[in-house]
């Protein structure tokens, strides 16, 4: 058996060492990919270590700590705005581990596999790795140096291994919106069946495949969903765990399929978590809780608390460029919808989009902003449009010259503030911000619930020591 090294190449919302002293939950979480694949290796009998450049302070101690892991085997991941880093990462593996098989995965280098090659992998296993990789690691020489993960029945997949992550504990009491720590998080599914123009899903219709039926050699997308019985396994191991007191749904559409929705909500109240007021944050289309109103209600009765809709605009022409398949009516009659059941909104906008003309109009984002302060959602989220590799807006605006730059590191960022398109005047677009976002900042208070963190942080250190 192999001494496997996942390396994460992702530095949270401050770079190095933000995963020691979290203010985001980019700093908070363990890599869910990487938590899945360390629990199918294990379950092979490896031995599974990481390597998250979150909890270094810099690229000598990463390099220190990978060669003093011995690995055999070096895995490294890549979302697009970490693209930079996971080469690096590679190229400092052939250095610090030179007899190490190197093998590369992840969502950008399944879109982009010659760049982990000519960054120093031996291997890259595009998609998902979870049934291909432990194979791979047996027999590198059976597999071409560029392949696609047979992708895994999830219902036969290990739990994922969550305290991989170093203070994982630790980190499920951070606060998180207005759910009750301890909070955990779990993905109940994989792909999305929808095809908003702006997405990569990120990734569903890149990373989640399988091959045509009707021609071999074509990848199409292929959309599954763990059973309700699996999901709930999955919550009483986590819940005998750390009794939680929140869990956040990381799937991109909790609501796809209302039939499995209710079943999981009936089986949540045989659990008894809402007896336990056990609260949950799910992701839901604006046109999908207008269908299923009676869906969000039983929702709401099973615990949910926060439902995040991605609005994106309330200008009908944009969002008809978007490919949203919804409208401005449909964004407030959700909205209306969740408020009458006493939910709390997260809400999602999009700006700086142009339009099909490649256009910027200011109208367009003045809407959403003004629709924003009318509904008067409990969060609200925005960003500036950053049209991302693997979505179709990519090649529209790589075909129409409207990127500023193609630095993965930008364009692969949601993350508001950067300048990302030609013709959209960011300056303007900051001024008609700045009314919003400090209405909305109170809400946030990141630095308080940082304070909150540590203190509970410091009571369970004193509990332990006590224990012992």
């Amino acid at each position: 058996m192999a001494r496997v090294l996942l390396v994460n190449p992702q530095q949270g919302s401050r770079g190095w060492g933000s995963g020691r002293d979290p203010l985001d939950l980019d700093d908070l979480l363990p890599h869910h990919g990487l938590a899945q694949l360390a629990a199918v290796l294990r379950q092979a009998g490896h031995q599974v270590a990481l390597l998250d450049l979150r909890l270094m302070s810099g690229w000598e101690q990463a390099r220190q700590e990978m060669a003093q892991a011995g690995a055999q085997v070096v895995c490294v991941t890549a979302r697009t705005q970490d693209a930079a880093e996971a080469a690096r990462c590679l190229a400092m593996a052939a250095q610090a581990a030179p007899e190490a098989l190197r093998l590369a995965g992840g969502i950008h280098f399944t879109m982009s596999p010659q760049e982990a090659l000519e960054a120093g992998a031996h291997k890259v296993l595009c998609g998902e790795g979870e049934v291909s990789l432990p194979a791979l690691i047996a027999d590198p020489d059976s597999f071409p140096d560029i392949s696609w993960g047979e992708p895994p029945d999830l219902d036969d997949l290990p739990f994922a291994l969550r305290e991989l992550l170093p203070g994982y504990r630790r980190n499920l009491l951070y606060p998180i919106w207005s759910l009750r720590p301890p909070i955990v998080d779990l993905l109940t599914g994989r792909g999305c069946p929808w095809g908003c123009r702006f997405c990569c899903g990120p990734g569903e219709k890149n990373l989640y495949t399988r091959p045509s039926p009707h021609d071999p050699g074509k990848r199409i997308p292929f959309l599954r969903r763990r059973s309700v019985d699996n999901v709930m396994a999955e919550l009483a191991e986590l819940w005998e765990r750390y009794r939680f007191g929140g869990i956040i749904f990381q799937d991109d559409q909790f609501l796809i399929d209302p039939q499995w929705v209710s079943r999981f909500c009936r089986a949540m109240h045989q659990a008894g978590y809402p007896r336990r007021k056990v609260g949950w944050w799910a992701a839901c289309r604006a046109d999908m809780i207008c269908r299923h109103p009676e869906v969000i209600a039983e929702m709401r009765d099973a615990g949910l608390k926060v439902i995040s809709i991605g609005f994106e605009s309330f200008s009908d022409e944009l969002l008809d460029w978007l490919g949203k398949g919804t409208s401005s009516d449909i964004n407030r009659r959700a909205a209306a919808i969740c408020q009458d059941l006493g939910l709390e909104i997260f809400a999602n906008l999009i700006l700086g989009a142009p339009r099909e003309d490649g256009v910027w109009h200011r109208e367009d984002d003045q809407a959403g902003l003004e629709a924003i302060r009318e509904i008067g959602p409990t969060y609200f989220s925005h960003s500036f449009l950053s049209p991302i590799p693997g979505s179709r807006m990519y090649n529209w605006a790589i075909d129409r010259g409207l990127m500023l730059h193609q630095e993965h590191a930008q364009a692969g960022s949601r993350r508001p503030g950067r300048e990302l398109l030609r013709g959209v005047n960011y300056d303007e677009l900051r001024r008609m911000l700045a009314p919003t976002v400090a209405r909305y900042r109170k809400f946030w208070r990141p630095r308080l619930g940082h304070y909150a963190y540590r203190l509970r942080c410091w009571r369970m250190a004193k509990a332990e020591r006590k224990g012992a």
